[in-house]
C-alpha cells in the first residue's frame, strides 16, 4: 500500500492569504480523504492539542471508521504489520515524539474510537521496530543518537520518512520562526524525503518553510527541482505556485501514478 506523509502547518504567509489554522486543518482533512479514497495510507507527525490538526484528523478518523466495513471489503488493510518496518498498518498513522506513557488522553481516546483506522504511535516504538531493518541506513543518512528535544524530533522525522516504503512526502506551509528542533519541521521532513530518495511534492503557494525550501538554493533549491517525483519541471512549478488544493491533489496523484508505473516497469 502506498503511503503519503502529510507535512503541513500554518505559516504567516498563509494567514495573509486567508488561510488561518482552521483553514489549514480543513486542507489536511481534504488531503487525507483524497488519498484514503484511493486506497493509500496517510502518515502524520503532529503533536496533539485540542485545537490542533490532529484533533481534526481524529474527528475525520471517526467518519472513516463508519465506512470501515465497506473499506475492509476492498484491498484496504486495517491491521497487521508492514513487511519492512513491522509497524501497525492502520490507514491513518500519527507518530509523535512523546513516549507512549506520555501520550495525551485525547490521542489514546481517538485511537480507541477509530475502529482501527487511526494508530497513534510513539517515535521510540517506531524506531525500535524499524531499527533492525533500517538502522544502518539511518546512520548513513545522518542520524546520530543524541538526547534532547531537537534530537527527538529529528529521530521522529527519520522514522516518518522510512515509513514511506513505498510512499511520498507532501509539504505545505510551515513555520519559519518559533519552531522547535534544528530547523523548521516541514523543511527537515522535505530534506529527509530527498535524502532517502522518496518522491517529494512541494505546495509552495501557501508560503512558509515549504516555499523557502523550494525557492532558496541555500535550503532546498535545485535538489528538489532535479529529483524525480513523476512530474515534469513545468508540473512541479504549477504545483509549487498554486493555492488550488484540488488542482494540486490532481498533480500529486499524477506524480504518484507515474512513480508506481516506473516501479512496476523496473520489477
Amino acid at each position: 500500500m502506498w503511503s503519503v506523509g502529510i507535512s503541513v502547518s500554518p505559516s504567516a504567509e498563509a494567514e495573509r492569504l486567508g488561510y488561518d489554522e482552521r483553514q489549514i486543518n480543513r486542507i489536511v482533512i481534504r488531503m487525507a480523504r483524497y488519498f484514503l479514497d484511493r486506497d493509500m495510507r496517510v502518515i502524520f507527525g503532529h503533536d496533539w492539542r485540542e485545537d490542533g490538526v490532529m484533533r481534526a484528523v481524529a474527528d475525520f478518523a471517526g467518519v472513516v471508521a463508519g465506512r470501515a466495513e465497506a473499506l475492509a471489503g476492498s484491498d484496504a488493510d486495517f491491521s497487521g504489520s508492514t513487511a519492512s518496518t513491522d509497524v501497525p498498518a492502520a490507514r491513518m498513522v500519527n507518530v509523535v515524539a512523546a513516549a507512549r506513557d506520555a501520550l495525551s488522553g485525547a490521542a489514546l481516546e481517538a485511537e480507541r474510537d477509530s475502529g482501527g483506522v487511526l494508530s497513534v504511535l510513539a517515535a521510540g516504538e517506531v524506531a525500535t521496530a524499524i531499527w533492525e531493518h533500517w538502522g544502518s541506513e539511518m546512520k548513513a543518512q545522518g542520524w546520530v543518537a543524541r538526547r534532547g528535544r531537537s534530537a527527538e524530533l529529528t529521530r521522529l522525522r527519520h522514522c516518518l520518512t522510512i515509513m514511506l516504503s513505498p510512499g511520498c512526502r507532501v509539504c505545505l506551509g510551515g513555520r519559519t520562526e518559533g519552531y522547535q528542533g534544528n530547523e523548521p519541521g516541514v523543511m527537515e521532513e522535505a530534506r529527509l524525503a530527498l535524502t532517502y530518495r522518496k518522491p517529494l511534492y512541494l505546495m509552495g503557494g501557501f508560503g512558509g518553510a515549504t516555499r523557502l525550501f523550494g525557492a532558496d538554493p541555500g535550503h532546498g533549491g535545485e535538489p528538489y527541482w532535479k529529483a524525480n517525483n513523476g512530474l515534469s519541471r513545468k508540473e512541479k512549478r504549477e504545483l509549487f505556485e498554486t493555492t488550488d488544493v484540488e488542482w494540486a491533489l490532481g498533480l500529486i496523484s499524477h506524480g504518484i501514478e507515474s512513480q508506481e508505473q516506473r516501479t512496476r516497469d523496473l520489477s
